[in-house]
């Protein structure tokens, strides 16, 4: 904050009138007024001769830290710099002007006390120059919401009241049991933007908004209210327009909201000046799409790719003294996960650890790859994709609840689980096909409409199961009005990951919830099924039809093996299926199940 500067709304003030604006800071308030006389009587003049809107910050010391001009109706309270706590009273008090309005506080105001957490905040009403009436507001010890008003005083009686002894009382009570949130969660504001110089971009905007409130929700927000702009383009300054910067400000006081997300990437700058603007914290998709992974990843591999993310979106918001934004990070939507904890080291050590982890990760995608070797060419892999939220975590528990070859150890409570990147680990497991036919089924990460790249780069490891399958098992919400939409945006993952051309089955899910006899959309001519994961119904036609997708690579032999051949006897039973064996006196009979890769090394034996 730069000493003695008037900020807000100064243009069109007089020279003679900013310069007793910046006189103000040059007063001192006795410790034990709310104002002094001194000060009232300025604002009073000023208020009334700029027809605007004055508000000063003062600490418990008396001094006055800031001074900020609004319009003739209203004024930004702002959240300044000096605040100590965002747990207790910030020891700062806002005194301003209701200029032709009586002093009583406004939403506004109520939301602002609350919000920034104000020692009090008190509003002088002006009528024709002069004092009508002021009223001062705290917070009430006993509920979040609640205000304590003290008025209407005059201009004599404000001197007297003794505004230290409420603040102790409230100080004592409050304590740090105080929270801004709806329910234990942080309300939030959510903000929509189309470029229209950009055109569609393949995606509606209005439809990504609706998405990011799914986002905001599953991240643990309250979302109060959205907003929606189109400019030509981004704001190099602010990513939205300044104007709206304004109308948000407002909106956040009024509607006490302490959580702005907007729908698009913002760079260092334009973040760190939306928070300055704004007052709350700022979060962008990626960072709230961050948090939910943060939230979600359970395993060591889930956690290390969800660090690994994190880092590599902060570093490029680190550069150009982004640094000082990271004071305001106090836990909450955006903020969690296992990089937290590295957010206030130097860019050297987040480099650093950055590369720590991609080689810690490196391992990792070693070790899969030994235990793909060890099962290439033995049992084909299927894989669940989808867009997040389709089904695929209940698709798969339904089908290891029946069909699982050995005993797995699942968590019952993810089935029909309803909530976005329900699954980040990716895990295989394996399953029996009605003809006896073994398969390995993976689950993997959801996907959405522009899902980071970043977070594509981060999870290379988990959706190789997506790249090595034998099968994809594409499974669509076609309860979902844009479920269109979501089919495209999984098909644009798949393209960047090189597999759009891999075996696809389309898996229309949810159609208990439709009606029936619908034209499904099917833009690759995959081949189709449709069911009902929760209730289980078109189950068997699924199995059915992965087991003709799969046809030509499994074949079922009927095999006659020497005694003398043991070893290859022990390879059918290690590497197929055997479903019957007989035994004569020169050969054993094998009925088997095996994988057509490995025909050759028996054919011989075939009868």
């Amino acid at each position: 904050m730069i000493k003695n500067t008037v900020y807000g709304n100064i243009d069109g003030i007089k020279k003679v009138y900013l310069r007793r604006l910046e006189r103000l800071y040059g007063l001192q308030i006795p410790s034990n007024q709310l104002m002094s006389d001194e000060l009232l009587t300025e604002l009073l003049f000023l208020s009334h001769q700029l027809n605007r809107e004055i508000a000063v910050y003062i600490s418990r010391r008396g001094q006055i830290l800031q001074v900020t001009v609004g319009q003739h109706d209203k004024v930004a309270l702002n959240e300044i710099n000096k605040r100590v706590s965002t747990r207790k009273l910030s020891k700062i008090r806002c005194i301003h002007t209701h200029p032709n309005s009586s002093g009583f506080l406004s939403t506004v105001d109520i939301n602002s006390l609350h919000q920034f957490r104000f020692d009090c905040i008190a509003a002088i009403g002006i009528n024709n120059g002069v004092c009508s009436d002021i009223w001062v507001g705290f917070i009430k010890p006993e509920g979040n919401s609640q205000t304590l008003q003290y008025g209407p005083f005059d201009g004599t009686k404000i001197l007297n009241f003794d505004f230290l002894k409420v603040i102790r009382d409230i100080e004592n009570s409050v304590g740090t049991n105080y929270q801004l949130t709806q329910d234990g969660k942080e309300k939030a504001l959510l903000v929509g933007i189309e470029f229209t110089s950009r055109g569609s971009e393949g995606y509606d905007a209005h439809e990504s908004l609706q998405e990011l409130e799914g986002l905001a929700k599953a991240a643990g927000a309250f979302v109060v209210e959205k907003v929606f702009q189109s400019r030509p383009k981004p704001d190099s300054t602010f990513f939205i327009g300044s104007g709206l910067v304004e109308s948000l400000k407002l909106k956040c006081q009024a509607l006490n909201v302490n959580l702005v997300v907007i729908d698009g990437e913002l760079s260092g700058s334009q973040h760190r000046n939306l928070e300055q603007s704004l007052g709350v914290k700022v979060v962008d998709r990626t960072g709230l799409i961050l948090d939910i992974f943060a939230q979600r990843a359970k395993s060591k591999e889930g956690k290390l790719q969800v660090e690994l993310a994190q880092l590599e979106y902060l570093l490029p918001k680190l550069i150009g003294g982004a640094d000082l934004g990271l004071s305001r990070l106090a836990g909450g939507i955006g903020t969690r996960g296992p990089g937290e904890s590295k957010l206030e080291q130097d860019r050297r050590r987040l480099r650093q650890r950055i590369v720590e982890l991609k080689r810690e990760l490196r391992r990792v995608e070693n070790r899969r790859k030994i235990l793909k070797a060890n099962r290439d060419g033995k049992i084909p892999v299927i894989a669940l994709v989808g867009y997040t939220n389709s089904g695929k975590s209940t698709l798969r528990y339904r089908l290891l609840q029946e069909f699982a070859t050995k005993n797995v150890n699942w968590n019952q409570e993810d089935a029909g689980t309803n909530q976005l990147f329900a699954t980040l680990d990716s895990t295989v497991r394996e399953i029996a096909l009605p003809n006896g036919t073994s398969v390995l089924l993976a689950d993997t990460v959801g996907f959405i409409q522009r899902l980071p790249y970043r977070l594509v780069s981060a999870f290379k490891a988990t959706l190789e199961e997506v790249i090595d399958a034998d099968l994809l098992l594409h499974v669509v919400d076609v309860s979902s009005p844009n479920y269109e939409q979501q089919m495209m945006a999984v098909e644009q993952v798949l393209s960047e990951l090189e597999v759009i051309s891999k075996k696809t089955l389309i898996v229309y899910n949810k159609v208990d919830l439709i009606k029936k006899g619908q034209i499904y959309f099917n833009p690759n001519d995959h081949p189709t099924v449709e069911i009902s994961a929760l209730h289980g119904q078109g189950i068997t036609k699924l199995l059915e039809q992965i087991q003709l997708a799969l046809g030509e690579k499994i074949n079922e032999l009927r095999l006659a093996i020497p005694y003398t051949e043991q070893k290859l006897i022990a390879f059918v039973h290690r590497e197929g299926r055997v479903k019957n064996v007989i035994y004569n006196n020169d050969y054993v009979i094998l009925e088997a199940i095996l994988n057509q890769t490995l025909c050759s090394q028996v054919e011989k034996y075939i009868i």
